[in-house]
């Protein structure tokens, strides 16, 4: 019986070989026959069937050589030159239109509630309506707090405002919320014969009282020649309170038109409206214009004449109390905004 051997098939001119391993490591042939399938058991290899191993192992080796060669190109793709960047820490954050507004006041020393010393007539600055930069508190910041007020008295204002870090569109809104009479003098009786009984919506204060405002260069003085340097400035509203109750919507900053323009108010920026207010006549006197940060004050004269004689008594013991609002928006991606668009929200203190 012969032993189990461990069987390679070779094909050689259709003759088929096996090619096994014996226990005593001697080489062996099994040939097989196609024709009559015998078998017969060669301890020698001839030189054809030699011809035959050899040529399948130099192709085996081959092949061996192919398959090592491409692991080598696999392997060897890391050393190509490389380089990495690395992106990290990515952010988007808003930008902001945060309004805030200062002041700056003049008045006549008799119209200032807190006023300390003995009043002359005299313009004055005016501590009690003055503020820095702030966001606005209702009831607390006020532009016009006065008393006593007679023919001829008047006061000067100039607002800073701050838009943010960005470009922004700006407006303005003003309302009378109280036009009354306090009671009903003999004097105002004689002018007014509608005072008895005085009560809410009878008063004459808010005819008498004449406004003007114009974007100013920062000096709290109206300079509307021109001059060698500096923008003339232009008032951009005016007539009495009465009137800048029924104004609406004031555009400051807007596509269509603006006290400072059409273009939007630059971010990081100031602007600066001027504001002066007359019980009575007010003129402008046309001081020229002598360039933007030099240093006026409108304690050498405002750039207006308060005339106060034609002023009767109707007047006399009447109140009024009003509201101011500004507002901003971005601009950037703005560009049909307009202030008609703007509703004032009014806050009650």
């Amino acid at each position: 019986m012969l032993p189990v051997y461990t069987l390679v098939r070779l094909s050689a001119e259709g003759d088929t070989y096996f090619v096994c391993r014996v226990r005593d490591s001697r080489d062996a042939i099994l040939l097989v026959d196609n024709s009559n399938r015998t078998t017969h058991h060669i301890k020698l290899l001839t030189k054809k069937l030699n011809l035959k191993i050899n040529y399948m192992q130099k192709l085996l080796l081959s092949l061996a050589v192919i398959v090592a060669l491409g692991g080598a190109t696999i392997a060897s793709t890391g050393a190509f030159f490389s380089d990495t960047e690395t992106s990290t820490g990515n952010t988007f954050a808003a930008g902001d239109i945060d309004l805030k507004i200062d002041n700056t006041s003049y008045a006549i020393d008799f119209n200032i509630p807190t006023f300390v010393g003995t009043s002359t007539g005299a313009l004055v600055a005016n501590p009690a309506n003055s503020w820095t930069l702030a966001n606005l508190v209702a009831g607390t910041h006020k532009f016009f707090n006065f008393e006593d007020v007679k023919p001829g008295d008047y006061g000067e204002d100039t607002i800073s405002i701050h838009v943010g870090s960005n470009d922004a569109w700006m407006c303005a809104a003003a309302r009378i919320t109280d036009d009354s009479d306090q009671s009903c003098t003999e004097p105002e009786l004689s002018d007014d014969g509608t005072c008895e009984p005085p009560g809410l919506n009878q008063g004459e204060l808010d005819s008498v009282l004449k406004f003007a405002f114009w974007a100013d260069d920062g000096d709290n003085v109206y300079e509307p020649t021109p001059g060698q340097s500096g923008t003339p400035e232009k008032i951009f509203l005016g007539g009495s309170l009465a009137e800048l109750n029924s104004a609406g919507q004031i555009a400051l900053a807007s596509p269509a038109a603006g006290a400072f323009g059409t273009n939007p108010v630059p971010g990081n920026s100031t602007v600066y409206i001027g504001k002066i207010w007359c019980a009575g006549t007010l003129t402008p006197t046309n001081l020229t214009q002598d360039g933007s940060g030099v240093a006026r004050s409108p304690l050498d004269g405002t750039g207006f004449k308060c005339d106060g004689t034609l002023v009767n008594n109707a007047a006399q013991t009447d109140q009024v109390q009003g509201d101011m609002q500004f507002y901003a928006v971005q601009a950037r991606n703005n560009p049909n905004f307009s202030c008609t668009s703007y509703v004032p929200t009014w806050t009650t203190p």
